[in-house]
């Protein structure tokens, strides 16, 4: 088996690992048991009893609760007075599902839990999360273009005991707003307890991209990532140590970052509860305080930024504490942001991702021509010696050390390289896998059209012919994957371009590679199938290009 075939099988074999690991089913997370909720490590200045996911909340009628609307052209916040929670969070750039009818992006789903609660570790028979909070402010608060930061407080009270404010401040055109938590003594003792500020997280993607769009817990300490998933968050020293950059919960798409702006004196604590009214497990995060000691009419207070938006870099920058870090393409990062700024660039100019693909790939196309037509020459001239190369093999087949001496001598004879159509063709596998880090991650192309039945270049090519079906390692087919079908004929049609070793073993390697990256390629977002298809077209062009001139 020459260099070529070898290639076609690590190509097909990290194509096979890409494929399991990002498109295969998903698996739920395993169900929570009523007593096994978290073991976690607590500050060590007053151990805590074990924080557990509270036992559910009776279902608010949110109909009947006072609620605060907040938002600007970028997004609309609901605050209901009971706990001065988080009942909606709503992205008005975005739709939550590709249809006509389809209500904004829906950040914060609608179960019994709700974010931005409060609890007391030392005195939960306070009920926090259930008090009625007032405000002076409007019910109906819109932010105008260019209007400075607006604070809107919210300020329950248990005579007595204690004065909770919440303080949500929000600027204009951004999806980051601020919050303070202030705590007040109003008892004639002193104080001792530790705060918790609970954020429930449910998935937000819809349905074109649940296949391969899996929800994540991220910490950020000092400027590295760790993603954590559900079965990790009860290991003991799983969950990273602060101080945290910025706690999230992201998928591909979108992200809900907690950016703690008071320096020290909390953990992250992850859990996964369950909402026995929608049979639905929400991850849980609890931003605990270390202890304070509060005197009579003494107060404290914690501060920390809020992001509830899209994954688009220049928004996060704008958030600060390197959250653009949490648009992570891996060890292909340094080449997909680039990649990213230019399908942006010609996106300006053509209005429509599908085009600005095409033009992209005819650019990286430019860029490997050399390269490519090196390959390809390469091969030409190997297959003009593969006779005499079969030749060689055949006689000495008994004796590998001078089969490997007379090789090597037509090959130095015949000025030919065996690697020489493989090594160019290996430098493309990085790009190829940055744009399919890319591509599948840029919420720019989210629900994004390029033509006819392709509407969202972020979910698998589906023609709809009002017919579905289930397949083994593929799961749900809900239509005919066209161009991903178009994508192997072309690729078949390149092989047989392509100039052959004329070993039949090899051949045939080579002709089951379309049958098995058109399989890979069904679950793949439609972008990248695009990208390849119109690759492949570029390709045949070129080795048609170079055929006619070897001919002449």
């Amino acid at each position: 088996m020459d260099s070529k075939a070898l290639l076609a099988i690590v190509l097909s074999f990290l194509l096979f690992l890409a494929w399991h690991f990002y498109f295969g089913p998903a698996q739920p997370p395993p169900p929570q048991q009523k007593q096994a909720a978290t073991t976690t490590t607590q500050p060590q200045t007053m151990p805590p009893p074990a924080v557990l996911p509270p036992a559910p909340p009776p279902k608010v009628d949110l109909s009947a609760q006072k609620t605060w609307s907040i938002g600007d052209s970028l997004f609309r916040m609901k605050i209901i007075a009971q706990g001065a929670r988080e009942r909606s969070f709503e992205l008005l750039k975005f739709k939550q599902e590709l249809k006509p009818d389809s209500p904004p992006m829906q950040m914060i789903r609608d179960t019994a839990y709700l974010p931005l609660e409060i609890e007391l570790l030392f005195h939960k028979d306070w009920d926090l999360y259930r008090r009625p909070f007032t405000s002076d402010a409007p019910t109906e608060i819109k932010i105008a273009p260019g209007e400075p930061p607006r604070s809107i407080a919210f300020q329950s009270e248990i005579p007595g005991k204690i004065r909770l404010t919440k303080i949500f401040t929000v600027q204009a055109d951004s999806y980051a707003m601020d919050l303070e938590v202030q705590i007040q003594n109003l008892s004639a003792e002193k104080l001792s307890d530790q705060m918790g500020l609970n954020f429930y997280f449910t998935p937000y993607s819809d349905s074109a991209h649940q296949t391969y769009n899996q929800s994540r817990l991220t910490f950020s300490t000092n400027g590295s990532n760790h993603d954590l998933g559900p079965k990790e968050f009860a290991k003991p020293d799983a969950t990273p140590k602060p101080p945290y950059d910025w706690v999230a919960y992201q998928d591909n798409f979108f992200i809900q970052a907690i950016i703690p702006l008071t320096q020290g004196g909390y953990q992250a604590i992850p859990s996964v509860v369950t909402d026995e009214t929608q049979h639905t497990q929400i991850t849980r995060l609890v931003f605990l305080t270390d202890r304070f000691d509060l005197e009579p009419n003494e107060s404290s207070s914690f501060k920390l930024r809020v992001y509830n938006g899209p994954k688009i870099i220049h928004t996060l920058n704008e958030a600060g504490h390197n959250l653009s870090a949490a648009v992570d393409y891996g060890w292909f990062t340094f080449l997909a942001k680039p990649l990213l700024v230019m399908l942006r660039w010609f996106y300006s100019y053509t209005h429509n991702y599908g085009i600005a693909i095409i033009l992209l790939t005819i650019i990286i196309k430019i860029v490997f021509w050399p390269l490519t037509q090196k390959s390809y020459t390469s091969m030409q001239k190997m297959k003009k010696v593969q006779p005499k190369i079969q030749q060689i093999r055949e006689k000495y087949k008994d004796d590998k050390e001078k089969l490997n001496q007379e090789l090597m001598q037509v090959y130095k004879t015949y000025k030919v390289n065996p690697m020489g159509g493989c090594l160019p063709m290996a430098l493309q596998i990085p790009v190829f896998f940055a744009l399919y880090r890319m591509l599948n991650s840029a919420v720019e192309l989210r629900h994004q059209p390029f033509a006819l039945w392709i509407h969202d270049l972020t979910a698998p090519d589906r023609l709809n012919l009002g017919f579905s079906i289930d397949l083994p390692m593929i799961g749900h087919l809900d239509g005919l994957p066209v161009l991903t079908i178009l994508m192997g004929i072309t690729m078949f049609l390149q092989q047989k371009m392509t100039p052959s070793s004329g070993d039949p073993r090899q051949e045939k390697i080579m002709l089951i590679m379309p049958v098995m990256f058109t399989f890979f390629f069904i679950n793949f977002p439609a972008g990248l199938v695009l990208y390849w298809f119109v690759n492949n077209i570029l390709s045949i062009a070129q080795q048609y290009w170079i055929n006619r001139h070897a001919s002449t």
